[in-house]
């Protein structure tokens, strides 16, 4: 059960809670335990399901892979003034005394107070199947099925409290990554914790200007720096994006407090693993789902600035546009009914609705203005309304013509086809955005011609 790899695999989950510390940092400290090791790759940081209810934050495990390094190294990260280096190959550690020694870095510094901190840590020389992260990035996994891998996979593990963390910390063990990007994480002095930070924010901007390859580094729109952390944890920033060198670069780039220590992260952020193509009517509360669907009503604003737009793909949903996604709702707003979209959201119970994260409009209906009611051919007389849809009829003569007899003027649509997506502020971390997806002509892979939604 599961496959060999060149180091052992040191995960570990949900040690952090919204009153401070964080896994990642975590990570940081359990390196310093190990300097009797090597990293043989880089460090990871798996996002996993994030509808889950239980989760502390971003829902993130670590996965680390020590073992004794050899052949090349790279710079991965620095602490006290050293670099950190990763090896390209090597042989593993002892599962046990690894798991054993992270236990005492992290029963030191684990949020055990906070209700949602179920820490666990695991460590094996065989990768559980891939099959595991994907049950964990797009549902709820039992702790009966996770505890069943492990044994199979010879792996050594130590839960805390309900132990959840061991579902976290074995998914993360078992990404084997399609789609990967990378985080370089900088870490704030242990005084200063709690305490506002220092960051320029002009300087941010020039990073964001400056490189290619970064993403949702400053959300413009509502004047924010979305590098940093709202949260007392112990963060500073982090820069994600498809170039691991150039985010070495931009970390350079950022002004304000002095980082204590850095490390770069191999991510699943913004690959949008969470998502699943469904029909509407397969939807179940907590599906984080892509949806192809006509709009069958017109968009409605309610209490709180929040916007619906109603859906069909034979089945109905409505969709929902919070009030903080600002002006993505006003793409919402220009939509018509028989326009074409596909949706990417979760799934919420009550109300039912699939909440966007993102919308790609895909075909607009043809929007058009009646400028006159027609002339009766006998009389040369404007002609009357019947009613809506019932055509006009001449009030000197009797003559009758149909709706479409009228003159009408084609309106042009202030929403374009294309993807459309929220602010940065109000991304998730498993969001692609389209500042990445840009790198390939994504779009013609997913418009899809009018047949596909033909009744």
């Amino acid at each position: 059960m599961g496959s060999a790899v060149p180091a052992s695999m040191l995960a570990f989950d949900d040690t952090d809670s919204p009153e401070g510390m964080c896994t990642t940092y975590l990570a940081t400290l359990v390196l310093e335990e190990f300097s009797d090791l090597d990293l043989v790759g880089l460090p990871r940081l798996v996002r996993l399901d994030p509808n889950i209810p239980w989760k502390t934050r971003g829902n993130a495990a670590v996965c680390l892979p020590l073992g004794h390094g050899r052949g090349q190294t790279r710079t991965c990260g620095e602490m006290h003034g050293k670099s950190i280096r990763c090896y390209a190959n090597g042989s593993p550690a002892e599962p046990r005394e690894l798991v054993k020694r992270t236990a005492e870095v992290l029963e030191s510094m684990a949020r055990f107070d906070c209700e949602k901190t179920n820490p666990g840590i695991v460590a094996t020389n065989r990768r559980p199947p891939a099959s595991l992260y994907w049950r964990a990035v797009r549902e709820v996994v039992p702790m009966s099925d996770v505890l069943r891998i492990l044994k199979e996979c010879g792996g050594v593990w130590k839960g805390y409290k309900n132990r959840r963390g061991l579902i976290g910390a074995t998914s993360a063990i078992s990404w084997r990554p399609r789609d990967r990007t990378w985080e370089v994480i900088a870490y704030r002095s242990q005084d200063r914790f709690g305490t506002p930070r220092e960051i320029d924010p002009e300087s941010v901007i020039q990073m964001d200007r400056s490189t290619k390859y970064t993403f949702n580094n400053y959300d413009y729109e509502n004047d924010h720096i979305a590098i940093s952390p709202g949260s007392p944890c112990p963060i500073l920033f982090g820069i994600r994006g498809d170039d691991r060198g150039e985010l070495l670069r931009a970390r350079g780039l950022i002004r304000g407090e002095k980082q204590d220590r850095w490390l770069v992260f191999l991510t699943n952020q913004a690959t949008e693993d969470h998502i699943v193509k469904k029909r509407i009517g397969s939807l179940r509360t907590g599906d984080s789902a892509r949806v192809d669907a006509r709009v069958v009503a017109e968009p409605r604003t309610i209490p709180g600035g929040h916007v619906i737009l109603r859906v069909s793909d034979g089945d109905e949903i409505d969709a929902l546009f919070y009030e903080p996604s600002r002006s993505f709702r006003d793409v919402a707003r220009a939509l018509m009914r028989g326009d074409e979209v596909t949706l990417l959201g979760s799934v919420r119970e009550v109300p039912r609705s699939l909440n966007v994260e993102k919308l790609l409009v895909c075909r607009l209906a043809q929007e058009r203005v009646k400028i006159n009611n027609p002339l009766c051919k006998r009389c040369g007389k404007r002609m009357g309304s019947m009613g809506s849809g019932q055509g006009y009829r001449c009030k000197k003569c009797g003559a009758k013509t149909p709706p479409s007899s009228a003159k009408f003027r084609n309106v042009t649509r202030t929403v374009k086809p294309g993807w459309h997506e929220p602010p940065v502020a109000s991304r998730r971390h498993l969001h692609k955005p389209i500042r990445r997806m840009s790198r390939v002509n994504i779009n013609k892979l997913y418009i899809r011609t009018a047949k596909s939604l033909q009744p």
